[in-house]
C-alpha cells in the first residue's frame, strides 16, 4: 500500500471523526477524537520513518484498537466485561502487526513466534504502566473496573480492585497473544502439509 493512499485513508478518517465530533461535541469527545487520530498518525509516522510499508490490514488493526479502546472508552463504565474482551482481542491484532515486523528478519518460525509473543507482552505491560501513571497524575480511573452509579453520571462504584484488574488484564492479554501464536503455528503447519501434498501430486 503506497504512502499516498495511507495519507488519504488517514485524512478521510480524520474528516469523518471531526464530522461526528461536530454533532456530538463536548470536551470529552474532543479528547477521545484527538487521541484516536494521534494513534493513527503516530502509526503512520512510524511506518513511513522506518520504511516498514505496513499493509492496509495493519492500519485497520490500529483503527480497531483506537476506535474501541479510545473513542468508545465510555463503554468501560457500562460493562465490566468490555475491558476484558478488549484485552483479549487487542493482543491478537498487536501480534499481527509485530509478526509482520519480525517476519522480515532472518529467524526460524519458532523464534519469530517467540519474539512476537515477547514483544506483545512488553507492549501490554507498557500500556499498564501508562495507565498506572495517568491514574496517579489525573485519576482517570484507567486501572480497576468501575460501573456508573445509578444516582449520578459522575459517580462510580469500583467492582474490581486496581491491582486485581491489572493482573487480570495482563493474564488475559497474554492469553490473547498465545492464541495468536497458536493460530500462526497451525496455519504454518497446514500450509506445509498443503505444499507437501502438491509436491507429492506433481
Amino acid at each position: 500500500m503506497e504512502y499516498k493512499n495511507k495519507r488519504r485513508f488517514i485524512l478521510g478518517l480524520s474528516l469523518l471523526l471531526f464530522a461526528l465530533l461536530y454533532f456530538f461535541k463536548n470536551t470529552s469527545n474532543l479528547l477521545r477524537v484527538f487521541a484516536t487520530l494521534a494513534g493513527l498518525v503516530s502509526f503512520y509516522i512510524f511506518d513511513h520513518y522506518f520504511d516498514i510499508n505496513f499493509e492496509l490490514k495493519h492500519y485497520l488493526y490500529i483503527l480497531i484498537i483506537a476506535f474501541f479502546g479510545i473513542l468508545l472508552s465510555p463503554l468501560y463504565f457500562l460493562s465490566g466485561n468490555y475491558d476484558k474482551i478488549l484485552h483479549l482481542i487487542i493482543p491478537l491484532l498487536t501480534g499481527g502487526i509485530v509478526f509482520f515486523l519480525v517476519n522480515n528478519q532472518n529467524l526460524t518460525l519458532k523464534w519469530k513466534l517467540v519474539t512476537t509473543l515477547l514483544f506483545t507482552i512488553a507492549i501490554l505491560t507498557i500500556f499498564e504502566i501508562i495507565e498506572f501513571t495517568l491514574d496517579k497524575l489525573w485519576d482517570l480511573k484507567l486501572q480497576g473496573v468501575y460501573m456508573r452509579d445509578i444516582t449520578g453520571l459522575e459517580k462510580f462504584n469500583i467492582i474490581m480492585d486496581k491491582n486485581d484488574d491489572t493482573m487480570a488484564d495482563l493474564i488475559i492479554g497474554i492469553l490473547g497473544g498465545l492464541i495468536f501464536i497458536f493460530y500462526k503455528t497451525i496455519k504454518s503447519r497446514f500450509n506445509r502439509i498443503k505444499w507437501s501434498s502438491r509436491r507429492f501430486i506433481k
